[in-house]
Protein backbone atom coordinates (compact mmCIF):
# COMPACT_ATOMS: atom_id res chain seq x y z
CA UNK A 1 0.00 0.00 0.00
CA UNK A 2 1.33 3.39 -0.91
CA UNK A 3 1.06 5.83 1.94
CA UNK A 4 0.55 8.61 -0.61
CA UNK A 5 -2.86 7.16 -1.41
CA UNK A 6 -4.27 7.29 2.08
CA UNK A 7 -8.00 7.71 1.49
CA UNK A 8 -9.19 9.14 4.77
CA UNK A 9 -9.56 12.89 5.00
CA UNK A 10 -10.63 13.18 8.61
CA UNK A 11 -9.75 11.40 11.84
CA UNK A 12 -11.68 11.12 15.08
CA UNK A 13 -10.40 13.08 18.02
CA UNK A 14 -12.37 13.47 21.26
CA UNK A 15 -15.61 12.36 19.62
CA UNK A 16 -15.45 14.69 16.62
CA UNK A 17 -13.87 14.46 13.19
CA UNK A 18 -10.98 16.76 12.38
CA UNK A 19 -8.69 17.10 9.38
CA UNK A 20 -5.54 14.99 9.24
CA UNK A 21 -3.56 18.21 8.74
CA UNK A 22 -4.96 19.69 11.96
CA UNK A 23 -4.23 16.50 13.88
CA UNK A 24 -0.65 16.34 12.55
CA UNK A 25 -0.12 20.01 13.44
CA UNK A 26 -1.40 19.34 16.98
CA UNK A 27 1.00 16.39 17.33
CA UNK A 28 3.91 18.50 16.00
CA UNK A 29 3.11 21.29 18.47
CA UNK A 30 3.01 18.84 21.37
CA UNK A 31 6.28 17.24 20.28
CA UNK A 32 7.98 20.65 20.00
CA UNK A 33 7.32 21.13 23.71
CA UNK A 34 8.50 17.63 24.64
CA UNK A 35 11.44 17.28 22.22
CA UNK A 36 12.45 20.78 21.00
CA UNK A 37 15.76 19.63 19.45
CA UNK A 38 14.04 17.45 16.82
CA UNK A 39 13.28 19.11 13.48
CA UNK A 40 10.09 18.49 11.52
CA UNK A 41 12.00 16.61 8.79
CA UNK A 42 13.33 14.11 11.33
CA UNK A 43 9.93 13.28 12.77
CA UNK A 44 8.98 10.88 9.98
CA UNK A 45 12.19 8.90 10.52
CA UNK A 46 11.55 8.76 14.25
CA UNK A 47 7.96 7.64 13.70
CA UNK A 48 9.24 4.91 11.38
CA UNK A 49 11.58 3.57 14.08
CA UNK A 50 8.89 3.73 16.77
CA UNK A 51 6.46 2.00 14.41
CA UNK A 52 8.94 -0.84 13.82
CA UNK A 53 9.48 -1.15 17.56
CA UNK A 54 5.73 -1.32 18.19
CA UNK A 55 5.14 -3.85 15.39
CA UNK A 56 8.01 -5.99 16.71
CA UNK A 57 6.08 -6.39 20.00
CA UNK A 58 8.32 -3.95 21.86
CA UNK A 59 11.36 -6.24 21.73
CA UNK A 60 13.46 -3.63 19.94
CA UNK A 61 13.97 -1.93 16.59
CA UNK A 62 14.94 -4.59 13.99
CA UNK A 63 18.30 -4.17 12.29
CA UNK A 64 18.56 -5.15 8.63
CA UNK A 65 15.94 -6.01 6.04
CA UNK A 66 12.70 -7.85 6.64
CA UNK A 67 14.06 -11.09 5.18
CA UNK A 68 17.46 -10.82 6.90
CA UNK A 69 17.05 -9.36 10.39
CA UNK A 70 20.42 -9.17 12.12
CA UNK A 71 19.05 -8.46 15.58
CA UNK A 72 17.30 -5.68 17.42
CA UNK A 73 18.39 -2.53 19.17
CA UNK A 74 16.64 -0.69 21.99
CA UNK A 75 14.97 2.65 21.41
CA UNK A 76 17.08 5.77 21.84
CA UNK A 77 16.10 8.33 24.46
CA UNK A 78 14.27 10.53 21.93
CA UNK A 79 12.48 7.55 20.38
CA UNK A 80 11.46 6.43 23.87
CA UNK A 81 9.99 9.88 24.61
CA UNK A 82 8.07 9.77 21.32
CA UNK A 83 6.78 6.25 22.01
CA UNK A 84 5.62 7.24 25.50
CA UNK A 85 3.86 10.32 24.09
CA UNK A 86 2.00 8.19 21.53
CA UNK A 87 0.94 5.62 24.13
CA UNK A 88 -0.15 8.32 26.59
CA UNK A 89 -2.37 9.92 23.92
CA UNK A 90 -3.78 6.59 22.62
CA UNK A 91 -2.16 7.00 19.19
CA UNK A 92 -1.10 3.98 17.19
CA UNK A 93 2.50 4.55 15.95
CA UNK A 94 1.75 2.97 12.55
CA UNK A 95 -1.30 5.14 11.95
CA UNK A 96 0.47 8.28 13.10
CA UNK A 97 3.37 7.47 10.77
CA UNK A 98 0.90 7.15 7.87
CA UNK A 99 -0.65 10.52 8.76
CA UNK A 100 2.74 12.21 8.67
CA UNK A 101 3.57 10.59 5.31
CA UNK A 102 0.18 11.62 3.91
CA UNK A 103 0.64 15.26 4.91
CA UNK A 104 3.93 15.70 3.04
CA UNK A 105 2.42 17.94 0.39
CA UNK A 106 3.93 20.89 -1.48
CA UNK A 107 2.71 24.28 -0.20
CA UNK A 108 0.68 25.16 -3.31
CA UNK A 109 -1.26 21.89 -3.10
CA UNK A 110 -1.84 22.41 0.64
CA UNK A 111 -3.22 25.87 -0.13
CA UNK A 112 -5.61 24.57 -2.80
CA UNK A 113 -6.69 21.83 -0.42
CA UNK A 114 -7.32 24.32 2.39
CA UNK A 115 -9.44 26.51 0.09
CA UNK A 116 -11.49 23.47 -0.92
CA UNK A 117 -10.56 23.55 -4.61
CA UNK A 118 -9.41 19.91 -4.54
CA UNK A 119 -10.03 17.03 -2.17
CA UNK A 120 -7.35 15.13 -0.29
CA UNK A 121 -7.33 12.15 -2.63
CA UNK A 122 -6.61 14.39 -5.63
CA UNK A 123 -3.96 16.25 -3.62
CA UNK A 124 -2.16 12.98 -2.81
CA UNK A 125 -2.37 11.95 -6.47
CA UNK A 126 -0.88 15.26 -7.67
CA UNK A 127 1.89 15.07 -5.07
CA UNK A 128 2.79 11.49 -6.02
CA UNK A 129 2.85 12.38 -9.73
CA UNK A 130 5.13 15.35 -9.10
CA UNK A 131 7.53 13.25 -7.06
CA UNK A 132 7.54 10.52 -9.71
CA UNK A 133 8.18 12.93 -12.60
CA UNK A 134 10.89 14.72 -10.62
CA UNK A 135 12.70 11.42 -10.06
CA UNK A 136 12.40 10.41 -13.72
CA UNK A 137 13.63 13.81 -14.93
CA UNK A 138 16.64 13.58 -12.62
CA UNK A 139 17.38 10.12 -14.02
CA UNK A 140 17.22 11.39 -17.60
CA UNK A 141 19.53 14.31 -16.80
CA UNK A 142 22.02 11.93 -15.19
CA UNK A 143 21.93 9.62 -18.25
CA UNK A 144 22.53 12.59 -20.56
CA UNK A 145 25.52 13.72 -18.48
CA UNK A 146 26.97 10.20 -18.60
CA UNK A 147 26.59 10.14 -22.39
CA UNK A 148 28.39 13.47 -22.79
CA UNK A 149 31.23 12.33 -20.53
CA UNK A 150 31.62 9.08 -22.47
CA UNK A 151 31.63 10.97 -25.78
CA UNK A 152 34.37 13.28 -24.51
CA UNK A 153 36.61 10.36 -23.56
CA UNK A 154 39.47 9.80 -25.95
CA UNK A 155 39.29 6.14 -26.98
CA UNK A 156 42.59 4.86 -28.32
Amino acid sequence: MSYDRLGQTKVRSNGRKISIFDKVNDIKADLKEIIPEVKDEQLIQLFSKVRSYYLNKKKGVPLGRRSNIKGVRPLTEIEELLFNYLMRNNLNPGTTYRWFIATRLPPDIKDRLARGLINQKVAMHISANRRRTKNSVEGLIMMEEIRTIIQKLDWK
